[in-house]
């Protein structure tokens, strides 16, 4: 993804809340943590099946809801080792509109 693309507006994701959009093939899920959000690639890395949508959140992270690995949402950086970091994507609030954008780090 080189472009940003217009994902959900600010009103469907408010405080506390997520969301699962999938942009270009890919499933993607945002946070809104105390009103900044976050875009994180919605399969954990571990087995590649576990959604973290479903995962709880910790800090200003995501736990997988199945083997409780947990990932910045910063970042992508996994609490188990560098080899299970994911992919963030960048996000920007345009009149009320929420995109996202490229990848954040290089895994």
């Amino acid at each position: 993804m080189t472009n940003f693309t217009e994902v959900a507006t600010v009103e469907e994701i408010p405080p506390g809340e997520r969301k699962r959009v999938e942009v270009n093939n890919e499933l993607i899920t945002l946070f809104n943590l105390d009103g900044e959000l976050f875009a994180i690639y919605d399969k954990c890395p571990h087995k590649k099946t576990a959604p973290l949508v479903r995962g709880t959140i910790n800090g200003v992270g995501i736990k997988c809801p199945n083997h409780g690995y947990r990932f910045d949402l910063k970042t992508g950086k996994c609490d188990r080792g560098e080899e299970w970091d994911t992919r963030v994507y960048q996000v920007k609030i345009d009149n009320g509109k929420i995109l996202v954008g490229p990848v954040k780090n290089t895994i």
